[in-house]
């Protein structure tokens, strides 16, 4: 290992990713960590890239406008590598007026690090993860631009809810989904379809899970992913709703929600299922948070302390290493997947959820303007 000045041993690039990684995201980090090769370094440096562009974007005290030209950059610093040697040093020193968790931001200050190993990695790797992330950073910066700072900024109805949720977390599944065909040379053409069918739900499952469980925390950073028109639909205010004026009313909304979210997981659940049951690591890779999601939107079902308290409602450690030590005994068996995850949510209210319009969606995002947003307007 080369050394610095003063004769303090310099950690390597991928060193520095591999640390780095559990300290951003623990989740993240076990499922990951049962990655081998090419896949698990290209799957580890993306996600520090999400991680960096989630950290402008969740940074409370910084301007929107500030947020949506740092994003707008960062696609460009995806898309063109000469710009990006030209210019991220730059970027890294604007990035300097982001505030967040010590972690998070020695990330940002590193990144250059994480784009060291991405230039390592196999080109048919890096052409699966480059426009991923680029659209990710421009879908956050699109609706960066409609926020207001110092304001609760709601989104207008639940399509809102699932375009804001495709930038963020559905082009993920598709960008997964893409880099296990690399490793899934031989996967019939069946299953194949059933994985991009489901690639996009995957993502909005996980996301959906996570902001029903950080309300509080949303609302306290001035945002609100729960759309208005279900919150009208129930006789409340935007106001009222954050303010806990009727806990039986949003009790109702957060499980319209959560109905929501649970068709999410069942179709990623048809995603694992897909997978060919010989590559139990890829399905422990999706396994794991798919069944933390879903023992989540258990916890968080008819529960009032997650609309009035400041408390994270979170599952237990004892529930996560059942998880963890519990399901490699059954990744290969779909029945017993099955059954296991049907056996997380046992309740009437979560029977039917609606069925996820994956075209309609495609069909609106196609009508979203990304390549014109002007961050300094």
């Amino acid at each position: 290992m080369p050394r610095g000045s003063g004769g303090v041993a310099k950690m390597d690039d991928w060193t520095y990713c591999l640390k780095t990684l559990p300290k951003v995201s623990r989740t993240f980090a076990l499922n990951i960590s049962v990655l081998r090769g090419d896949l698990h370094r290209s799957i580890l440096t993306a996600y520090l890239f999400c991680r960096t562009v989630d950290t402008v974007e969740d940074a409370a005290k910084l301007d929107p406008k500030i947020k949506t030209r740092l994003l707008i950059e960062f696609s460009r610093l995806m898309e063109d590598r000469g710009h990006r040697e030209k210019t991220l040093t730059t970027w890294i020193e604007e990035c300097k007026t982001v505030d967040g968790s010590p972690n998070d931001l020695d990330l940002l200050q590193q990144v250059s690090r994480v784009f060291n190993v991405f230039d390592s990695l196999p080109k048919n790797h890096q052409d699966q993860i480059i426009p991923s992330v680029s659209k990710m950073a421009k879908g956050m910066a699109f609706f960066q631009s409609r926020f207001q700072f110092g304001e609760i900024t709601p989104l207008e109805n639940i399509q809102d809810l699932e375009e804001y949720c495709y930038f963020v977390a559905g082009v993920v599944g598709e960008m997964l989904c893409n880099l296990f065909f690399q490793k899934l040379l031989y996967l019939p053409e069946a299953e194949k379809n059933i994985m991009r069918n489901n690639a996009v739900s995957f993502g909005l499952g996980l996301q959906m899970t996570n902001i029903s469980k950080d309300i509080i925390a949303d609302r306290n950073r001035g945002w609100s992913y729960i759309p208005k028109s279900i919150i009208s639909e129930k006789g409340l205010t935007i106001d009222e709703f954050h303010s806990g004026a009727s806990i039986d009313k949003n009790l109702l909304i957060l499980e319209g929600l959560l109905n929501k979210t649970n068709g999410h997981l069942n179709d990623a659940l048809k995603f694992t299922l897909a997978i060919p049951r010989t590559e139990v690591a890829l399905r422990l890779f999706c396994i794991w948070p798919l069944w933390m999601a879903g023992k989540t939107v258990a916890v968080l079902h008819n529960n009032p302390v997650l609309l009035n308290s400041n408390a994270q409602v979170k599952i237990s450690r004892s529930t996560v290493k059942r998880i963890l030590f519990g399901t490699p005994f059954i990744a290969w068996s779909n029945n017993l997947l099955k059954y296991s995850f049907a056996n997380i949510i046992n309740d009437n209210a979560f029977q039917n959820p609606p069925a996820f319009d994956l075209e309609g969606l495609k069909s609106r995002l196609g009508k979203i303007p990304l390549d014109t947003v002007n961050p300094y307007t």
